[in-house]
């Protein structure tokens, strides 16, 4: 083995605790075992699911939708099915944990995985399996020299490497292969406009903004006629106050440090109670966990809206338009 892959190794497991007392979210154990027995690679596919990070920029790899599900409940981003793995073959990939920085590693390498472990990682067992035959799909390897977490990145898309060795990631190759292609997840709900083009509130001639609490929609409205539709989140336990209400102000952003979040893009209506977007934290960013939950009450008695929507309420809906909240 080179010189520079056991100054690698040793910096892998020398990374300082520090780097871990930011905001973490945890990663389940691996529940596949230590098995590593042969297998062709004609058992079966299975989908293997990629997530990010965005508090640490780490990319997570998992077959387990369970192990997905949570991390996406977490915060984790779920960015859609990176390829897809044989179920079994000959050549598993090994999975291993830094418990100083919480990071994830994955090899075909033997000798790599057991000097890892020396340094201190821990061993979850075959996270998945590499192809026999099938030489289609190849995962690539990118390694961040100047990163404490998320150090290392796999992915099918040649585009995707090279951008990264643009921006001074290293290529240390072919990591392993997978059997079929991958996809990528649609884009999040909080992300997006709910229904689409927005109409033009300049020419709606009646216009009123109808929310039920029911069925977490905001209706804009021509009259009695809805013209668009948005997803929403509103108070928990009944906290959204009923009754009708005009806009009466607005503003870019807020934060509130005994709630311990903010929001942009805010629409005032009664007092506090607001139009906002999703929630962000104290520096701006948004809480991937609770952007999750649009559609469901979530709030302290504001009316949530994806990022988009809300940001179009901001700019276009005007002072003084009637709302009713039910």
């Amino acid at each position: 083995m080179s010189v520079m892959k056991r100054m690698k190794f040793r910096l892998y497991a020398s990374l300082g605790i520090s780097a871990a007392i930011g905001m973490t979210f945890g990663v389940l154990p691996c529940g596949f075992g230590g098995s590593e027995t042969a297998y062709a690679d004609s058992m079966g596919r299975q989908n293997m699911y990629r997530l990010y990070n965005p508090n640490s920029g780490e990319h997570f790899y998992t077959a387990n939708g369970i192990e997905r599900n949570q991390l996406v409940y977490a915060g984790w981003r779920y960015e859609g099915i990176g390829w897809v793995a044989p179920v079994r073959s000959a050549h598993p990939v090994y999975r291993l944990y830094n418990p100083y920085v919480g990071d994830h590693h994955y090899t075909l390498n033997g000798n790599e995985r057991n000097m890892l472990v020396r340094q201190g990682w821990r061993y979850e067992g075959i996270g998945w399996y590499s192809a026999d035959r099938n030489r289609a799909y190849p995962l690539y390897r990118q390694y961040n020299p100047r990163a404490v977490r998320g150090t290392h990145n796999y992915t099918l898309n040649g585009n995707e490497r090279n951008m990264l060795l643009r921006a001074g990631w290293r290529d240390e190759g072919i990591a392993w292969y997978g059997i079929g292609p991958g996809k990528s997840a649609p884009v999040p709900q909080y992300l997006r406009p709910s229904g689409g083009a927005y109409p033009n509130l300049n020419q709606v001639v009646d216009l009123n903004i109808e929310v039920s609490i029911a069925k977490q929609r905001v209706y804009v409205k021509n009259g009695p006629r809805v013209i668009y539709t948005m997803i929403a989140s509103t108070g928990v336990a009944n906290t959204t106050p009923r009754g009708k209400y005009y806009v009466t102000g607005r503003g870019a952003s807020f934060y509130n440090p005994n709630e311990g979040m903010g929001a942009n893009y805010w629409v005032q209506w009664y007092g506090d109670f607001l139009f906002h977007s999703v929630p962000t934290d104290a520096n701006g960013r948004y809480i991937i966990s609770e952007a999750n939950k649009l559609g469901h009450p979530a709030s302290h008695g504001c009316v949530r809206l994806s990022i988009p929507d809300a940001q179009w309420f901001y700019r276009e809906l005007p002072n003084g338009t009637p709302i009713w909240i039910h």
